[in-house]
């Protein structure tokens, strides 16, 4: 039995205790106070719903008293903190998780599996465009989350997903230049949206858009170019759910159907995703197996925001 302590309201509460508390042999314990949390139970691991700031601390108290750590991104308000969390980690020697949802959706499975097996040829270039209206910006709300230096903006807290599953798909981004735009609606000052241009080290070319003041319209779009034809991954209403999948080749266009991740009543949308996150973490904490995506990847991606905000066109 594996005993985790969750910390954090918020998605804490409506996401990673009900992903958490679901998994057989996990016992789940919830805290807003960490430290109560650290002294008061004896656990194997802890889940972390909290600003990137307070994560680094909370983490590092966690892995010094050597327990298993399951952390949001971004990992934390920079490269360096990242990197000490990674290193430490890595000589208490505990299993580390990292939340980056998005490639565990079904659909998003599918379209890696189309391209690992080059079903419309070898992937040549990979564009995304997600527009939508973040709950902080359409509220006006003073929050950390349109706050740069506390991990904030488009970037850091949106992009940070982007980030990984750019490189998911299309392999190590080697170079970048990007375009911010800026928002008197971000109370904070944090950009709300980035175009990139991209190039992959293994000679794949991409585009990416995130716009996260997008009023009365949602998309979130991927399309992979490739030899023979082009895929598109697409979503128009929605977080996870609802995404279609369309092939365009020489005999038109088709729509693939993919059998959907089935969620439970009353859940929010995003918690049949990170159950499997969830579970993978618990299984590798129980069998001592390594965990992916980890600290690893939560570092890679804070090197990218650091050399896209370094590389404005």
């Amino acid at each position: 039995m594996l005993k985790i302590g969750i910390i954090g309201g918020g998605f804490g509460q409506y996401g990673l205790f009900p992903a958490f508390n679901s998994i057989r042999r996990c016992e789940v314990v919830m805290y807003t106070d960490w430290q109560l949390c650290l002294e008061n139970e004896k656990l194997d691991a802890v889940a972390l719903a909290v600003t990137p700031r307070v994560q680094y601390t909370i983490a590092k108290a966690a892995i010094n008293k050597g327990l298993h750590v399951f952390a949001e991104k971004p990992l934390a308000i920079n490269l360096l903190q990242a990197r000490e969390l990674l290193l430490l980690a890595k000589k208490k020697n505990i299993i580390h998780g990292i939340d980056f949802m998005f490639p565990e959706i079904a659909e998003w499975k599918k379209v890696k599996a189309l391209l690992d097996c080059e079903t419309l040829g070898r992937l040549q270039h990979i564009s995304v465009n997600w527009d939508f209206l973040s709950y902080d910006i359409k509220n006006k709300k003073l929050s950390w989350k349109t706050r740069v230096a506390d991990g904030g903006g488009a970037l850091s807290f949106f992009f940070s997903h982007g980030l990984y599953y750019l490189e998911h798909f299309a392999g190590n981004i080697s170079d970048v230049k990007s375009l911010f735009t800026s928002s008197k609606e971000s109370v904070n000052g944090g950009e709300v949206g980035v175009d990139m241009l991209l190039k992959f080290k293994n000679g794949i070319t991409g585009y990416a858009h995130i716009r996260c003041d997008c009023r009365n319209f949602t998309r979130h779009q991927l399309l992979f170019q490739c030899e023979r034809g082009t895929i598109v991954l697409e979503n128009k209403n929605s977080v996870v759910d609802n995404f279609t999948i369309t092939l365009h080749d020489q005999n038109g266009a088709r729509q693939l159907k993919v059998r959907k991740d089935k969620g439970r009543k009353k859940e929010d949308e995003r918690v049949k995703i990170v159950r499997k996150l969830a579970t993978r973490f618990v299984n590798a904490c129980i069998h001592n197996q390594p965990m992916y995506p980890s600290f690893s990847e939560g570092v890679r991606v804070q090197e990218l925001i650091e050399k896209i905000r370094n590389s404005l066109i």
